[in-house]
This record gives C-alpha cells, structure tokens and sequence, in this order.
C-alpha cells in the first residue's frame, strides 16, 4: 500500500510511505527523495520485522529507486527490529545490484542485533556502515566511497 507522495521542507524533494506487511510484526518504510549537486539521493528508512514477502518488496524498491535515478542510497535501520538472518544475502545482493546499477549505498542505523545478524549470515564485510542517516545526510558528503566509511 503506497501512501500520497508528500511535499516537504526545504531540501526534500519527497517522500512516499510504503507497508510491505501487515501485523504484529509487520514491515514498513519511508522513502524521502532529496535533489543534492552531486545527484539525486533517497533516505529507505525501513522499520519492523523483514520476514520473506517484505524482503521481496525491499528488493523491488530497490530496482524502482535505481530506475528513479537515485544515484546515493542511505538505508536507515534505526527503526528496523528484526530480518530474518537467511534472508540477509539477498537483501545484501539486492544492494549490491543496485550499486550496479544505479549508485553507491551505505547502511545507517544499525543496532548490534542487526550488526550480529548480518556477520551471521556472513555478509557484514560487504557493507558500508554509517552510525546515523540524519548525520550523513546533512553533512552533505559528497559520496559513500570507502572513505566516508564509519563503523557503527
């Protein structure tokens, strides 16, 4: 269910609120999109429980965005309680294809539950980790290259 697009303050284009599941445990986002000099960039602050159908959702959002033209991804986990650990090497590969595809990613937010689900699944060495999106986003780094790399 996608909610109306939404006109916001000075420095955001707009955002598009999105539920992927429904329940006690369901699974959420929010996309704000935000025109920078360096390029378009989309804060994907996901909140709730990732089990398998949001998971799939996640991946389609990601291939929308890249098709968007969004060149700098900043996917805020700060809201997000629980994805189910074997689920983690496909969301990883669904961010690796969209850096692919469109542009660099780094995720935000990350508790140590998160942190300790995705060194499980083994996929922790191939992401770019930043403590805060709020904090990234408004420094206005240029990119999300290795050296703009911070470990949560």
């Amino acid at each position: 269910m996608v909610a109306p697009i939404t006109t916001l303050e000075p420095g955001k284009a707009m955002a598009v609120n999105l539920q992927f599941t429904r329940g006690r445990h369901g699974a959420a986002a929010r996309i704000e999109m935000h025109e920078r000099p360096t390029g378009r960039v989309a804060v994907l602050a996901l909140r709730g429980w990732v089990d398998l159908s949001a998971e799939r959702r996640i991946e389609q959002t990601l291939e929308d965005l890249a098709a968007r033209g969004i060149s700098q991804l900043l996917v805020d986990c700060s809201l997000l309680r629980h994805i189910d650990y074997r689920l983690v090497p496909r969301l990883v590969t669904a961010l690796g294809a969209f850096e692919a595809r469109s542009g660099a990613f780094v995720l935000c937010g990350l508790s140590r539950y998160l942190r300790d689900l995705f060194r499980l699944a083994g996929c922790d060495s191939q992401l770019r980790c930043w403590p805060s999106a709020t904090e990234l986003l408004e420094s206005s780094r240029p990119d999300f290259g290795p050296a703009s790399e911070c470990a949560s």
